[in-house]
């Protein structure tokens, strides 16, 4: 058989690692074998499988310590990974899939659903290696992605959740299920660094999508919360994921998380070498082009974290260019009078 999938079986219970071996040979797999998390991790490095499936419940090393480290092995974290299990506890097989599984199966199952979710799963990454060697036509971006009929159909049958300020929508290591839709309201995704201080990498006002530039992320690496009293979609990834590889859409898509990669770069350098004027300067100018012709109405806290120094500072920057009349400052917010003059400071 040409193209043969190969396919590692981690089970200590050698009974059940026998069976699942003989089933996966005869139905033209090829097959290797491991009877705990250790050996399974040097049998994966040697064996560079299609698919893992694995115990949770082993001796020397589980199932979700392998897959920790399958995680964190730029070689290996490719691999899909359906876990087998005898316990019927909910939250087990929440965290399972929460640190980065594929699937699971309860013990004890019958042989066709056992194939049929490993053909499900080889077939979803077989796509995926596809579409990303064919020659990539489309462009990805917002407005064509609110155009595509799936989105709308999407966005038409999810829940619409309103959430208050404040709200966490998801937490630093929380597995990403789902990107969200911001039909209205403001929003700030930031990370926690030195002495509890927070630094805003980005505000997000609807409507728009939020998590675009992590579709093929498994776990946050920021917090999401509400500035404002928010409407939201949570729309499943594999949809996006899905119109990527169907529509070609790979090299598109790469291109417009360089463009993001770029973006904020260019932003934390002005954090950390510009100057106090250069970099309130900078970042009232990403926020007008943000609130478009409105006042930029966010707190001076956030306003502080954004621009990565402390608020106060930041309050006798904001008054040295309200005497230069270069913006005003009212209740409704901040307005640019000069976008030029600014624009020049940096």
């Amino acid at each position: 058989m040409k193209n043969q999938y190969k396919i590692l079986i981690v089970e200590d219970n050698e009974e059940m690692r026998e069976n699942i071996s003989e089933i996966l040979s005869i139905s033209n797999y090829n097959v290797r074998t491991a009877e705990d998390g250790l050996k399974g991790i040097q049998a994966a490095r040697e064996f560079n499988p299609d698919l893992i499936i694995s115990d949770i419940m082993m001796p020397n090393l589980d199932g979700l310590g392998m897959l920790n480290i399958i995680q964190n092995d730029e070689n290996l974290s490719h691999i899909p990974l359906i876990f087998l299990t005898a316990k019927t506890d909910k939250d087990d097989f929440r965290k399972g899939m929460n640190l980065g599984a594929e699937d699971y199966l309860i013990k004890p199952f019958e042989a066709n659903d056992l194939l049929e979710v490993i053909k499900i799963k080889l077939k979803k990454y077989h796509k995926i290696h596809q579409s990303k060697s064919r020659t990539i036509e489309g462009v990805f971006n917002e407005e064509v992605l609110l155009k595509n009929q799936k989105i709308k159909d999407t966005l038409n049958s999810c829940e619409k959740k309103t959430y208050g300020k404040g709200s966490i929508i998801w937490q630093t290591e929380d597995f990403m299920n789902n990107l969200y839709f911001l039909e209205s309201g403001l929003t700030k995704e930031y990370i926690e660094t030195v002495a509890i201080k927070d630094l805003i990498l980005k505000f997000s006002k609807g409507p728009r999508f939020i998590g675009l530039d992590r579709i093929y992320q498994k776990k946050h690496n920021t917090i999401l919360e509400i500035v404002e009293e928010s409407k939201l979609i949570a729309i499943p990834k594999k949809i996006f994921e899905e119109i990527i590889e169907m529509e070609n859409l790979v090299i598109s898509y790469h291109a417009y998380i360089d463009h993001t990669i770029q973006e904020l770069h260019e932003r934390l350098s002005i954090n950390s070498y510009g100057n106090v004027r250069e970099k309130v300067c900078y970042h009232l100018i990403k926020l007008f082009s943000l609130f478009e012709e409105t006042p930029i109405s966010i707190s001076r806290e956030d306003l502080a974290s954004y621009c990565g120094m402390a608020k106060e500072t930041l309050i006798r920057m904001l008054s040295e260019l309200k005497d230069e009349k270069l913006i005003q400052l009212n209740p409704e917010g901040i307005k640019l009078i000069n976008k030029n003059k600014l624009s020049a400071e940096f």
